[in-house]
């Protein structure tokens, strides 16, 4: 009797931490790391619509803030701090006021992986002002997902299927005299079209832009970006993305590493792998994070921003550019 009582107190303790542990993280998930007292100002809320995904299937990433009429919310800069996944689209909606007074900010963007292994969408960093003109911070929960490999299915076996038999070929010698000189003929038909279409064909010209020094190539770029009108037309989103190439052709030829299709982290990580030095790895990590904070969220820099993260390109042209010794010019294949 006494063991069953015993056993009996062990499962109700059991299920009391089982429910502590599903209940404050479920909280932690609605408030974030914030003080009681701000609670009633501002909350976040972000799930996915699935957590398991094969390699290279989009996830729907929801992110939601109910915030107090008076709290003012900055721009997210979601795109640069997803960790492994990338932003494929996404879909800011307008503010909208519910009954109670609070204001709901809603936002959705399509990610994606093409790596397998089990991943987390790292806490989201919401920055506000509150009524008092204090700048505060909440974060949003992490996330965790499992990407798989694509395996093979039951059905797929049926597609597999034993080889076939040889076939044989009736006929005597008088069939290999017909079948031979046409096959004669027909090559030396390819050779002279072959010969006829490359005559007096030379080699193709390495483009101009390749002759030049990647640092050269750069500065002519930023220059020419500066006196452009994009701004003026305010095409500020297509001003940015010219901006991020610029950057990114810069550091691969510079650097002869894969920059121009690569995530912004990848391209931080082949940064440190050939032991750039840490602070030109940091800044040219910061000007694609303000790129992508335009391009992807919808961020309207400032004037001033806008002319700084230009400068800043200029500094890390001239900070590693090679002035004494000629530079190695790349050619694609």
């Amino acid at each position: 009797m006494m063991k069953e009582r015993k056993l009996k107190v062990l499962k109700v303790i059991g299920f009391l931490l089982v429910a502590i542990l599903f209940y404050f993280p479920f909280r932690m998930s609605v408030w974030g790391e914030i003080h009681p007292a701000e609670k009633s100002l501002i909350s976040v809320e972000s799930f996915v619509d699935r957590a398991t995904i094969t390699i290279g299937n989009r996830i729907l990433y929801t992110l939601i803030v109910t915030t107090d009429s008076e709290v003012e919310l900055e721009p997210l800069a979601l795109g640069s701090n997803l960790g492994a996944f990338e932003v494929k689209d996404y879909k800011i909606y307008d503010p909208k006021k519910a009954k109670n007074g609070t204001v709901i900010n809603k936002s959705e963007y399509v990610i994606t992986t093409f790596t397998t292994g089990e991943y987390v969408i790292p806490p989201i960093a919401i920055n506000y002002t509150n009524p008092e003109g204090e700048k505060k911070q909440i974060e949003s929960e992490p996330l965790f997902i499992l990407v798989k490999s694509v395996g093979a299915s039951e059905s797929d076996k049926e597609d597999i299927r034993g080889l076939k038999p040889p076939i044989h070929i009736t006929g005597g010698y008088w069939a290999y005299l017909i079948i031979l000189p046409i096959l004669i003929l027909l090559g030396a038909g390819g050779f002279l079209y072959y010969r006829q279409r490359t005559k007096g064909l030379a080699l193709p010209e390495i483009p101009e832009e390749l002759q030049k020094p990647a640092w050269e190539v750069a500065l002519f770029e930023l220059e020419s970006l500066r006196n452009s009108d994009l701004l003026k037309k305010k095409q500020i989103k297509k001003y940015f993305i010219i901006f991020s190439n610029i950057i990114r052709k810069y550091v691969e030829r510079r650097y002869q590493i894969s920059a121009v299709d690569r995530t912004t982290e990848e391209i931080r990580g082949e940064m440190k792998r050939i032991r750039l030095d840490p602070g030109i790895v940091e800044l040219i990590y910061g000007l694609l994070c303000f790129c992508n904070l335009v391009k992807f969220a919808k961020y309207i820099p400032s004037t001033e921003e806008t002319e700084k993260s230009l400068n800043d390109a200029y500094d890390v042209v001239n900070m590693t550019k090679k002035e004494k010794v000629k530079e190695e010019v790349l050619v694609e294949k």
